[in-house]
């Protein structure tokens, strides 16, 4: 949820989400030394192990332990900043943790990012991305916020934007689908 203030300071301007990981930024070292850790087999969609192991990937990943092998994908946050630059008002809605915010805001001001608001799964939070995320930007428009675009990598949860929000430009991105095994197409 956003506050009343960024609420406020958005409703004039048009608004583009983006995702986080795998969208702007490169986080397939850090997925690879989680799954290493893990002891799970790399070439196994992370979605078909067994719940237990399953976990003991996600607790690693979500923690800050490998953030500083994640990278920047240059050329989508030189796209975000050219909009952030002409005025569009830029929400990052990110799966990741709030207990890593600190952490995430660090990551965003080296690589270079600016964004309005920040919004991340709040604790003990563990619903699919596509309903989550969803449920926010139901939120935001209910509250008159103008989104035009959005950003993602997770083919359900683009699926399932598109499904409830026609009037949304939905753009994918493949950084995921090319050095991962998070998703299912």
């Amino acid at each position: 949820m956003l506050p009343l203030d960024i609420y406020n300071q958005l409703k004039h301007k048009e608004i583009i989400i983006y995702d986080i990981d795998n969208t702007l930024i490169d986080v397939s070292k850090r997925y690879m030394k989680s799954i290493e850790e893990s002891g799970i087999d790399p070439h196994t969609n992370i979605r078909r192990i067994p719940p237990k192991e399953r976990a003991k990937f996600w607790k690693i990943f979500l923690s800050n332990k490998y953030l500083h092998l994640d990278k920047p994908n240059m050329g989508e946050i030189e796209n975000l900043m050219k909009k952030y630059n002409e005025g569009y008002g830029i929400i990052l809605l990110t799966g990741r943790p709030e207990t890593l915010r600190k952490d995430t805001i660090k990551q965003l001001e080296k690589f270079g990012i600016k964004y309005h608001a920040l919004i991340m799964r709040p604790k003990n939070n563990r619903e699919p991305d596509k309903y989550y995320k969803t449920k926010l930007i139901k939120e935001m428009i209910n509250y008159g916020l103008k989104i035009i675009e959005y950003h993602e990598d997770d083919p359900a949860t683009i699926d399932v934007i598109k499904k409830n929000f026609p009037d949304i430009k939905v753009i994918k991105h493949n950084l995921a689908n090319e050095k991962l095994i998070f998703h299912d197409d």
